[in-house]
């Protein structure tokens, strides 16, 4: 998710909240506060008002007094704050795992996990994936719990509730590959639930207005070819039920507790073949060490997997009907390939596949 923030300083009162909140855009969804030494009531009850109003946004690196205030007078129910970064000390932890943009460590106590992002993972990001997924835990959709804000000055990092014994469906299809049909059919079914549940559109962004920014940066495009992809992306039938935003296996873990998402910071709404176009990629046409280095399973595996999910939650239970399904997803698996080349990594070969399935 792209993020812009907002910096005001000093005091906050209603003259400076009413002009920050005037500034905000779909893609300013961060006020970040970490110059802000007090705020008063006025200026609470215009975030407050603005929330209620429909205006998408999160604050953080609040100084713990301007967080109390939030807290005590009941606005931060409504209104997504998070503190300033405590202090980061790895002492008390040990490494277990490792993800693209992450290393996760288990508290030695057992009741935390927390995860540690690089230097090019900003404090601000981390701040609003917090944000995130304590609004989806408030909204009801199974997740961890979302915990504290720690820094090291170059390191940013979030812990989590740990659950016991957790794996995540990618880890258990390849520790015990005879039970892979039964996984993809218990993905498959929360996909669809998930796909189904009415979201916020207060609090979370919609996901065309993502791709959209996303193809207006992206500098490969003519202004031409940004127009023809705003035509389809504008004829996406909308929607506004919840989507991941990062739909895949390694993103559902389960325990004794049961099966829950993780990973929220691209949570948002809007028609769910936007989440089946990323699944798509990521399942098919990922090149094979990336497909290991992600699922710890074989492309075979995976294509199996692909055409399970396809019969569950599409129906396709034949060659044409697979087929068909795969048709549709291909746009939107290549909106989420320039997606990825303008947010995260130019890949030459994954940029020219997407420009010659939205540009044919």
């Amino acid at each position: 998710m792209r993020i812009n923030s907002l910096n005001p300083s000093g005091k906050i009162g209603a003259a400076e909240a009413e002009d920050l909140l005037s500034l905000l855009t779909a893609e300013n969804s961060v006020i970040d506060f970490a110059a802000v030494d007090d705020i008063n009531f006025a200026a609470l009850r215009c975030f407050l008002d603005a929330r209620r109003a429909g205006k998408r946004f999160s604050i953080v690196n609040a100084a713990d007094a301007v967080a109390e205030k939030f807290e005590d007078t009941g606005v931060s129910v409504v209104v997504n704050i998070s503190r300033k970064p405590k202090a980061l000390d790895m002492s008390k932890y040990e490494v277990f795992g490792e993800s693209f943009l992450s290393k996760a460590y288990n508290s030695a106590d057992g009741d935390a996990m927390i995860k540690v992002y690089g230097g090019h993972f900003p404090a601000r990001m981390v701040a609003q994936e917090k944000a995130v997924a304590r609004a989806v835990m408030l909204f009801g959709i199974p997740t961890p719990l979302v915990g504290t804000l720690y820094s090291d000055g170059e390191n940013n990092a979030l812990d989590y509730e740990r659950i016991p014994g957790k794996r995540s469906f990618s880890r258990v299809i390849s520790e015990e590959p005879q039970r892979l049909e039964e996984i993809t059919v218990r993905f498959a079914a929360m996909c669809r639930q998930l796909h189904s549940t009415p979201c916020d559109t207060a609090i979370f962004p919609d996901r065309t207005l993502v791709y959209r920014g996303v193809v207006a940066r992206c500098d490969r495009l003519t202004d031409a070819e940004k127009a023809r992809i705003f035509s389809f992306i504008d004829s996406v039938p909308a929607a506004t039920t919840c989507l991941h935003g990062d739909m895949q296996l390694s993103n559902v873990i389960t325990s004794l507790r049961g099966d829950m998402w993780i990973d929220l910071s691209d949570f948002s709404y809007g028609n769910p073949m936007l989440d089946i176009g990323m699944w798509y990629f990521l399942s098919k046409l990922n090149p094979e060490e990336r497909v290991q280095h992600l699922f710890h399973l074989g492309k075979a595996e995976m294509d199996r997997i692909w055409d399970i999910f396809c019969r569950e939650y599409f129906g396709a239970d034949s060659p044409e009907a697979l087929a068909e399904v795969e048709k549709r997803v291909m746009p939107f698996a290549a909106l989420h390939m320039i997606y990825l080349c303008v947010n995260y990594w130019y890949e030459p070969g994954l940029f020219e596949y997407a420009h010659a399935v939205l540009l044919p």
